[in-house]
């Protein structure tokens, strides 16, 4: 310190020499650090990303079942098929990978007889391209341009109380990018994660909901 201030005192001030040692001392603790604080912000920002998409997925999902009739059993506890009030059409809500990806996701399929758009006995049903249920727009993430975020769950289950009311019941909502699990919808002991009161062939309007 006592050269430094003798140097700053010096009206010859500091050699070039000095000058390039500080300079190189700056960048390599830019060189070090800025990286470290980037990669923190862009996991910062997918987290809270995730987050938004959670919550997209769950309204996603409500959107869909809390209007369904005539939900099937659901098989390999994955799939979900049911008839759309919305649009008549045989539904189906699964987790799967779509064309060309390699992660599976939350993927709608729809299906259609002929020119109408109801689910009929005994028609052979044409299907329409399958899609994420969330829109791949709104999954990309910071750390990479061509990175996603995607969507999934562990177990859908269809239940019914004593009043004969039908329930879809989703376990292990999540969030992920890669292996990494980003953001998830916690499961109680005893419920899972997200339950949706869903229609009856013979019900009214839609009972819809959901716990959380």
């Amino acid at each position: 310190m006592k050269a430094f201030a003798e140097k700053t005192k010096n009206a010859w001030g500091f050699t070039l020499s000095e000058v390039l040692v500080a300079v190189l001392i700056l960048v390599m603790i830019t060189a070090t650090a800025l990286p470290a604080a980037l990669n923190a912000y862009k996991n910062a920002v997918d987290a809270a990303n995730a987050q938004v998409l959670l919550s997209t997925a769950v309204n996603a999902l409500r959107s869909e079942l809390s209007t369904a009739w005539d939900v099937e059993e659901i098989k390999d506890s994955k799939t979900i098929t049911f008839k759309s009030a919305d649009t008549g059409s045989k539904s189906q809500i699964t987790v799967g990978k779509l064309e060309g990806e390699t992660q599976e996701r939350i993927i709608l399929q729809e299906y259609y007889s002929g020119d109408d758009l109801g689910w009929l006995d005994g028609v052979t049903l044409k299907s329409v391209n399958a899609r994420p249920l969330v829109s791949r727009a709104m999954t990309k993430t910071t750390r990479d341009s061509s990175e996603h975020m995607t969507m999934t769950y562990e177990t859908a289950e269809l239940l019914k109380d004593e009043q004969d009311n039908q329930y879809v019941a989703i376990s292990g909502l999540c969030v992920k990018r890669g292996d990494a699990t980003l953001a998830k919808m916690p499961d109680s002991s005893d419920n899972a994660g997200l339950i949706i009161r869903v229609m009856t062939k013979e019900g009214g309007a839609a009972a819809g909901g959901g716990n959380g």
